[in-house]
């Protein structure tokens, strides 16, 4: 089964605000490290950091999307107390190492499921492998329905502890709200494939000025959002209730665009992702791997072919004397540094249509 708000109905403001909250429920405070990979966004040490506490970034596996074994084994200390697990762009982590690693230092591991709903590894949905799993329905995710998140639990005692904590959340003020309904109606009507770049110009302006709930808050030490004293807008909460019936739709639509990716990319500027056979992966986005990463932006961007570009740093959007701000040391995680150096990727969502995916192709192939 999966996520669903008849079993958890516990939605927050952003993704990062339900992470947050299974974090406390777990008693993480100041002086603990939680342990997430590097090659992610902001969002997520922003919630530990929210906590007092400190993220512990753990390299990217060579030629992979997410977390490496190996090195989370080096990096565990006295000091930390949980282990947060992301799908990148839907593909599953490697979670038999990660969780025999877990086991033995008695650690709990909650997945970032904000890439993908229907992903199984081994058999078994993403989501239901760890102790809980956190979600996100911004732009660029699977299901977009504004601005919030939600979690899943797996383990009674912490759903009764959410269950209290939860009473203590606010609904978002009225001039929020406003902003969030008009800047959802303004995705629906304006976003498509074809206009990604000018849209996402547009996005960055407004969010700059203030006008548009931005992806990313100010970070540092003592710099808490208001972000996590709030519940998901009651606006938002109406319209994914709606949108999680079309779950199995969505992942079908993913996979009928990573598919043809798939088999018709062969241009020899980018390579197409390794996915292990015996998982079942439900692509958020179709990453590849390019020879020239800011080349290729730039040409897709003057040929009008959507090609994001996160992450673009081991902490999206965080680059320089930035990084240090959120603990993360430059060359601590040389995997995730040099990903993001080469990672592109190409939309599969329910408004790509055919002749999206062949413009994509025939860009690719022809540079």
């Amino acid at each position: 089964m999966t996520y669903s708000l008849s079993q958890d109905p516990f939605v927050y403001f952003r993704g990062r605000v339900g992470l947050y909250a299974l974090l406390k429920a777990l008693n993480v405070t100041s002086n603990d490290k939680v342990a997430i990979q590097a090659f992610t966004c902001l969002a997520v040490p922003e919630a530990i950091m929210a906590l007092g506490a400190q993220p512990s970034y753990i390299d990217t596996e060579q030629n992979g999307f997410n977390m490496a074994p190996e090195d989370l084994q080096n990096k565990i200390t006295d000091h930390t107390q949980a282990i947060v697990v992301q799908h990148t762009f839907g593909i599953p982590a490697n979670m038999d190492a990660i969780q025999n690693i877990a086991s033995y230092y008695d650690l709990p591991v909650i997945e970032d499921c904000c890439h993908t709903f229907m992903t199984k590894y081994k058999g078994n949905l993403v989501g239901s492998l760890g102790l809980g799993a956190f979600y996100s329905f911004e732009w660029g995710k699977p299901v977009v329905a504004g601005v919030g998140g939600g979690i899943e639990i797996n383990d009674e005692n912490i759903r009764e502890k959410v269950k209290e904590d939860y009473l203590s959340y606010q609904q978002p003020g009225f001039v929020t709200q406003g902003k969030i309904e008009l800047q959802y109606q303004a995705f629906r009507l304006l976003y498509r494939p074809s206009l990604y770049w000018p849209v996402r110009t547009l996005f960055h302006k407004l969010g700059d000025l203030g006008l548009a709930e931005s992806n990313y808050n100010p970070v540092g030490k003592n710099n808490i959002s208001k972000d996590f004293q709030l519940k998901m807008t009651k606006g938002v909460k109406h319209r994914l209730e709606k949108y999680l019936k079309s779950v199995e739709k969505i992942s079908a639509h993913s996979r009928w665009a990573s598919d043809q990716y798939q088999q018709n990319i062969v241009s020899r500027l980018v390579s197409l992702p390794n996915v292990s056979e015996d998982c079942d992966t439900v692509f958020a986005r179709y990453p590849l791997l390019a020879k020239n990463k800011q080349d290729l932006l730039a040409k897709a961007k003057k040929a009008g072919v959507e090609l994001a570009e996160w992450y673009a740093t081991p902490v999206h959007p965080l680059s320089g004397q930035e990084l240090p701000l959120v603990h993360y040391t430059e060359g601590s995680c040389p995997n995730a540094e040099k990903l993001c150096k080469e990672v592109v990727s190409l939309p599969v969502h329910l408004r790509v249509r055919q002749k999206d995916i062949d413009r994509a192709i025939a860009f690719l192939n022809g540079v």
